[in-house]
């Protein structure tokens, strides 16, 4: 999925996200995402895309597993941006697939 061009998003900041064999939400990313915010600045979407080895992903807060969530291969990419999202970012897990992985993190007002 590509980034929404039809709409103006503001970058909020970028961040990274190690994800490992535990379940991860947003708020260990670095910068961390806590109470809808990054660096201070409200956040409503997000643009993600996997550095290295593919994860698992769940929006309702229950953590996804090596075998049971949405994936998300390396190199590839996911698009929250085409509406404001806040309640998906709160609740968001991560999961490796096999080894650790890296996300890259783009956050929008």
């Amino acid at each position: 999925m590509g980034l929404d061009r039809h709409s103006a998003l503001n970058v909020v900041d970028f961040a990274t996200l190690t994800v490992g064999a535990t379940a991860v939400g947003l708020d260990s990313a670095s910068p961390a995402y806590s109470a809808g915010k990054v660096s201070g600045l409200t956040v409503r979407r997000m643009y993600i895309t996997t550095e290295t080895d593919a994860i698992r992903w769940r929006p309702d807060g229950t953590a996804p597993t090596s075998s049971v969530g949405h994936v998300l291969a390396v190199n590839d990419s996911i698009s929250f941006t085409g509406a404001d999202y806040s309640n998906l970012l709160a609740n968001i897990k991560f999961i490796r697939v096999t080894n650790n992985a890296t996300l890259s993190i783009t956050f929008f007002d």
